[in-house]
């Protein structure tokens, strides 16, 4: 979360089209990158980190939190999610709800 933007996005890209001599379009190239790689360690006041961690931290059973080593933590546990103060999403969405989404989708990616 930013404070702009909720579910802002993490990824840019760059395109580059390319001209031949008399205005003819001869190519182009798309590339995509990662941005604000410094939001893994600090966020601003009002910010959260990535998502995954809260809602990892939120929608885990007990017995998974434990699997983790994770059982007696909370996200103001860790620098990682506790560094801005913000824990819970402007949008009203609880990260307990959107846990099962992430493990669908993980599930669907091959991860298990």
């Amino acid at each position: 979360r930013t404070i702009r933007n909720d579910n802002s996005s993490r990824f840019g890209k760059f395109i580059e089209i390319r001209f031949d001599p008399t205005g003819t379009l001869v190519g182009a190239s798309i590339e995509t990158y990662l941005l604000e790689k410094v939001r893994l360690i600090s966020q601003a006041e009002g910010e959260r980190n990535y998502h995954v961690f809260y809602e990892m931290l939120g929608g885990m059973t007990e017995d998974e939190l434990d699997q983790f080593l994770l059982g007696d933590y909370t996200a103001e546990d860790f620098k990682i999610t506790s560094c801005s103060g913000t824990y819970d999403r402007r949008d009203g969405v609880l990260d307990t709800d959107t846990y099962e989404d992430l493990v669908d989708a993980l599930e669907v990616m091959g991860f298990t």
